[in-house]
């Protein structure tokens, strides 16, 4: 696009795209602000489609922010397994109590929205922007990758400088719209559904003939997004203690991935020589030779190798004794459904029910 000419026609043209072919999302039932944070945490580094399972999920355990709050934190893990990065499960639970100790009312302004647990500038913008008409404007990747195709910015998006940069351009295209929100709206959902990652539908989009990237063959290139991050890779070792009833788990307590979520015994080393040495030199008791199984997880930055060696003990004593040797919880079989695990552990699970 030609950046004097079509930057007046942009939202004109946005907004009335969006009048007729915005997505019948659930959460846009209502301006409800209890609705629009929850979907909006939910699909934080989350795909739409499951995205709104996850959404129906909480809402029908959860229809307002007060019970919300008087779950248990475990509770509230079990029910976001599956999802990843925990932190927004705990930072959920953190808010809903906040606010509800406010009588359920959320802020009105984004200057107090953004000091909740886990609300970030975009979180802020969209709450504010869409529930109080509040001129804040969201910067998040539909943002980045639909403003940079349309008007060529080939600026990094992985640099400070870029959230100012766009945040301005979006800013001065909106500078005339009266609903915020429906800007913003139409802005993600625009990102979300024609100017895509991975197989943009250029052909029926509706800024094609004045797209940057379209008339310059970069669709694929924009937005500018070096990789500088260096992925960690580590190796998890987890000795599954069993019996007919139980397993033995404990919670992961340190500032490290699946903070708060339940595990087996865990040994994190290269070696699994090494690993099953270190826990015959813990325990006193004779192991059975164990089932194996290997499994992978893949975070944003840390490629995790598992293996899974399952014990079956017949003994309820034996049980009790590596209980007590490695301080864990013993957990009822029937009760593995109302736990937080990592998605590996769950599908483990899954794999052996």
């Amino acid at each position: 696009m030609n950046k004097n000419s079509a930057r007046s026609s942009f939202s004109k043209s946005l907004l009335s795209w969006f009048e007729k072919e915005k997505r019948p999302l659930p959460f846009r039932k209502s301006k409800d602000p209890y609705k629009v944070w929850l979907s909006e945490i939910i699909l934080q580094q989350t795909q739409m489609e499951t995205g709104i399972s996850y959404y129906n999920k909480f809402i029908a355990r959860f229809p307002n922010i007060g019970d919300l709050a008087k779950a248990d934190q475990e509770e509230v893990y079990s029910i976001w397994q599956g999802l990843g990065y925990y932190n927004r499960a705990k930072n959920l639970h953190k808010t809903a109590i906040i606010v509800s100790k406010n009588k359920g009312r959320f802020p009105e302004k984004y200057k107090n929205l953004i000091e909740l647990p886990g609300v970030g500038k975009y979180t802020a913008s969209a709450i504010a922007s869409i529930c109080f008409n509040e001129k804040k404007y969201v910067v998040d990747a539909n943002v980045y990758r639909v403003l940079s195709r349309a008007f060529g910015i080939k600026t990094d998006i992985k640099k400070s400088k870029a959230y100012n940069e766009f945040h301005s351009l979006t800013s001065s295209l909106a500078k005339n719209i009266k609903n915020i929100g429906d800007y913003n709206e139409a802005l993600m959902d625009f990102g979300g559904s024609v100017c895509l990652p991975k197989k943009p539908r250029c052909k029926t989009c509706i800024f094609k003939k004045k797209c940057f990237a379209f008339k310059n063959n970069m669709v694929e290139i924009l937005p500018i997004k070096k990789q500088t991050k260096k992925i960690k890779n580590r190796f998890f070792n987890y000795f599954v203690f069993e019996n007919k009833n139980s397993f033995l788990v404990k919670k992961r307590d340190k500032k490290d991935i699946w903070e708060n979520l339940f595990e087996f015994y865990l040994i994190e080393n290269k070696s699994v020589k090494k690993a099953i040495k270190s826990l015959n030199k813990s325990i006193t008791i004779n192991l059975p030779t164990p089932e194996k199984k290997s499994s992978s997880a893949s975070l944003s930055h840390q490629k995790i190798t598992v293996f899974f060696f399952r014990y079956l003990l017949q003994k309820k004593e034996d049980m009790n004794a590596l209980k007590k040797t490695f301080k864990m919880k013993m957990l009822n079989k029937s009760e593995v459904k109302n736990v937080g695990f990592p998605k590996v552990i769950d599908n483990y699970l899954k794999s052996h029910s």
